[in-house]
């Protein structure tokens, strides 16, 4: 049966914009599942829809799941929830009186997993670009299906059955672990550090450059050695694929089986993107 959009892939490795569906509007089960089903296979999709409004980002996100809450209160956040849904956060570098109006706002990222430190990471991410430079400011995303099978058995088995701790911002946890307020910086959860895709049943690498500190169990040598093999492996140019942005791309991501980064960009030029989570149905298992 064909499907009801098209599927143009964006690089061997990973990624598919979808063509031919109107996202802004409401779609019913069937075209639902074919989009899971793509997401699934492809692992990031990209959708064009310039002047997206909030509602129907929402809308769009519930088809793959639950809405994912944010980490932290609103109360305790930089956004202005009087005009925007709590749903959202906006990773931006814009500041309106001295102030930021989101988070994550200059300079390039290390490779990551969202909220990889709670118990329930969220499965999906839905990432919305409003304003972005002229440069810079890409977002590369690289398959750890991939990376999980050019591992090798040794390692395999070495990390078999371990877990890896993973921590906010770890490399300053202890400069910040004495500031007031500190709180959800420092909080961390530990995982396999493979672990099985709930909905592909398939073996994924689930440690990152940024929020892995240690494998559980290993002296630290060991453990900084593995990671960083592990590491250059999630990394290597043919599994990962680098979006350029344009104002009104979406791009949904699978946050378990794929890990992202951000390049440099300037702090002289405006970057705005709108950012909603799919919830994760189970705690990530081995």
């Amino acid at each position: 049966m064909a499907k009801s959009f098209e599927v143009r892939p964006l690089c061997p490795a990973l990624g598919a914009e979808i063509i031919g569906l109107d996202i802004s509007k409401p779609l019913d089960k069937a075209t639902s599942q074919e989009l899971a089903e793509t997401w699934r296979d492809y692992l990031l999709l990209l959708f064009r829809k310039p002047d997206m409004t909030q509602q129907e980002q929402i809308r769009f996100a519930k088809c793959f799941g639950t809405i994912g809450e944010r980490p932290k209160p609103a109360d305790s956040r930089p956004e202005d929830y009087s005009q925007l849904d709590q749903a959202f956060m906006l990773v931006t570098n814009i500041r309106k009186d001295g102030k930021p109006i989101g988070t994550l706002p200059d300079g390039e990222m290390m490779f990551h997993h969202d909220t990889i430190y709670k118990a329930k990471p969220h499965i999906g991410t839905l990432l919305y670009a409003i304003e972005v430079p002229s440069v810079g400011g890409n977002t590369l995303f690289t398959n750890l299906y991939l990376a999980y099978n050019a591992l090798s058995n040794e390692i395999k088995k070495r990390v078999e059955g371990r877990k890896a701790k993973h921590v906010y911002d770890y490399e300053r946890i202890n400069e910040r672990n004495t500031e007031e307020g500190a709180g959800d910086l420092l909080e961390s959860y530990s995982h396999p550090v493979c672990i099985t895709h709930p909905r592909s049943q398939k073996k994924a690498l689930y440690v990152d450059r940024l929020m892995t500190a240690e494998i559980e169990g290993l002296s630290e040598e060991e453990s900084e050695k593995i990671l960083n093999t592990m590491f250059d492996t999630a990394e290597r140019k043919d599994f990962v694929y680098e979006h350029i942005w344009k104002p009104g791309d979406l791009l949904l991501w699978d946050n378990l089986c794929s890990s992202h980064a951000r390049t440099n960009f300037s702090d002289g030029e405006r970057r705005l993107l709108r950012r909603c989570q799919v919830q994760s149905e189970a705690i990530p298992m081995e």
